[in-house]
């Protein structure tokens, strides 16, 4: 699938993802890096699909996993150019196909509370203020330059310190828990 003519078109790919278990595949390669073992793989796709952690997969679960990855899911996902999966060593590994793709958790920290957002109004205000010190506007003739400097940094580091609270508050949240995602590719 090097060439252009056999690449898998955009449908192809979303039509391959379509499938939570095959998004969950793509999450675990892509945020655990490869290659990786069919039994890894499948007992981690099996403690999200029942909600539990990986130590507590039952053989079971993790046997019907590992067949259906086997045999329908990672040919698929390798069928639309986004991984490369060895039978014989049973080996799995994301191309660089899969990394245009980009899986967002829907619950990712920046979809909760636009931070973003908080940046670049913060930002937009501490213009404004620098502007107006440096213009001579009143009130902003009472502090000196250097002091709104000082509260523009302070504010941009109060917010970058709730920023990581808030993130790994997040994270102690999610960890472990089985993604749900946003899908997006970059052509």
């Amino acid at each position: 699938m090097t060439s252009e003519t056999t690449r898998p078109s955009r449908e192809e790919v979303f039509h391959a993802v379509k499938n939570l278990r095959r998004r969950y595949v793509l999450y675990y390669l892509q945020r655990y890096g490869g290659p990786v073992t069919l039994g890894e793989l499948a007992k981690q796709v099996a403690a999200w699909e029942n909600d539990t952690t990986v130590p507590e997969v039952s053989s079971s679960q993790r046997k019907s996993v590992y067949s259906a990855l086997h045999q329908t899911h990672l040919p698929k996902l390798e069928s639309a150019g986004v991984l490369n999966y060895d039978p014989d060593e049973g080996t799995i590994e994301v191309t660089e196909r899969a990394t245009r793709l980009d899986l967002q958790l829907a619950s990712d920290p920046q979809t909760s509370l636009p931070w973003h957002r908080l940046y670049l109004g913060l930002s937009a205000l501490s213009l404004g203020a620098l502007a107006s010190v440096w213009t001579g506007l009143y009130p902003f003739t009472l502090l000196s330059g250097v002091q709104y400097t000082l509260l523009v940094i302070a504010a941009f580091g109060v917010i970058a310190m709730a920023h990581t609270y808030d993130l790994r508050q997040w994270r102690q949240r999610a960890d472990n828990a089985a993604p749900d995602f946003i899908l997006r590719v970059e052509d």
